[in-house]
């Protein structure tokens, strides 16, 4: 099979001594070869809305100022109120965001703070801590000792009675 090629012709294959049949099988081959896949099968559609909006011109810029000078007083006032509004809404948005991350932090400063209390108190239930045993055994060492501010159970009673006498006159008790 004797196949000739023109590659200036991009449309045209000749097949010269072949038969019917190999030309066929040929054509098709070729045509199969030559087909683009469907649309559903591309990864990328060459679908004008695909494709990036290209930046405008510096003369297009220009136009754009030198169209909203000549624009009639009502729009431009409508057009600066938008952008006014638009504004103080990014920065309430900021002030919300800044206000969030503050009490974030704020709330991180807490639990670490709460972490190195029960860390604490977990050493001193465990008895690693040498200056919580210093501190238990002299709070416990202070309790044993007497105070000499307290009072005895008979001078309670003394002071008890005192105050009946006094409140109540001589006769309140009613034992």
């Amino acid at each position: 099979m004797a196949v000739t090629i023109d590659l200036t012709r991009g449309e045209v294959t000749e097949f010269s001594g072949s038969s019917e049949e190999d030309i066929n099988y040929a054509k098709t081959f070729w045509q199969s070869v030559q087909l683009q896949p469907p649309v559903e099968s591309r990864l990328v559609s060459s679908d004008i809305k695909q494709r990036l909006r290209v930046a405008p011109s510096a003369s297009q810029s220009g136009a754009m100022v030198h169209m909203w000078k000549d624009e009639p007083k009502e729009e431009r006032a409508t057009r600066e109120f938008l952008m006014r509004a638009q504004t103080m809404e990014k920065l309430e948005e900021y002030e919300k965001m800044q206000k969030f991350a503050k009490a974030m932090e704020e709330d991180k400063q807490l639990v670490k703070k709460h972490r190195e209390e029960r860390i604490k108190k977990e050493e001193i239930s465990r008895g690693k801590s040498t200056n919580g045993k210093k501190k238990v055994k002299e709070a416990f060492v202070e309790n044993d000792y007497d105070n000499p501010h307290e009072e005895t159970y008979e001078e309670a009673l003394r002071q008890l009675d005192q105050f009946q006498k006094n409140k109540f006159g001589e006769d309140s008790d009613s034992d």
